[in-house]
């Protein structure tokens, strides 16, 4: 027997770019993640992390509903026709979604290194308005 989806769940899935709609008793996903869906799978990654990227967690969905899906969409010929069109493109396309991802990160890198250098410009401002102690050895007689 299924498990029924709550009212928040459905709210949940109609608001993921893979589902077409959502109610209580059934996930209709969009023809756009199906065939991307089996694209990865042919790629070799496996069906839970694909939906997992896709924002469908496998606690929500379930494993069945997903190998289900899989395995709909794998006996669907116009399906994977376009999955292995896709793959094939994205194949092609794998060296310059690197560089991509790269130059995000790098720039993710840098707003991080400019943040934290404010910070510590923010302390050394904060600490010089502060007046000064002596150091913790001068109090003991140390200096």
């Amino acid at each position: 027997m299924k498990r029924r989806f709550t009212q928040a769940e459905v709210y949940y899935l109609n608001t993921l770019p893979a589902v077409e709609r959502a109610s209580m008793d059934r996930i209709t996903y969009s023809r756009d993640f199906q065939v991307r869906c089996m694209a990865q799978y042919l790629r070799g990654n496996g069906p839970t992390s694909i939906f997992a990227s896709a924002g469908l967690n496998p606690k929500i969905v379930g494993s069945k509903r997903i190998e289900r899906a899989i395995a709909r969409w794998k006996a669907d010929p116009q399906i994977m026709l376009e999955a292995q069109s896709f793959a094939n493109k994205a194949a092609a396309d794998q060296r310059d979604l690197l560089v991509i991802s790269q130059s995000m990160t790098i720039a993710w890198l840098e707003k991080k290194v400019m943040d934290l250098q404010k910070q510590i410009q923010s302390v050394k401002r904060h600490e010089a308005e502060r007046p000064s102690m002596p150091a913790h050895g001068a109090l003991i007689g140390l200096e």
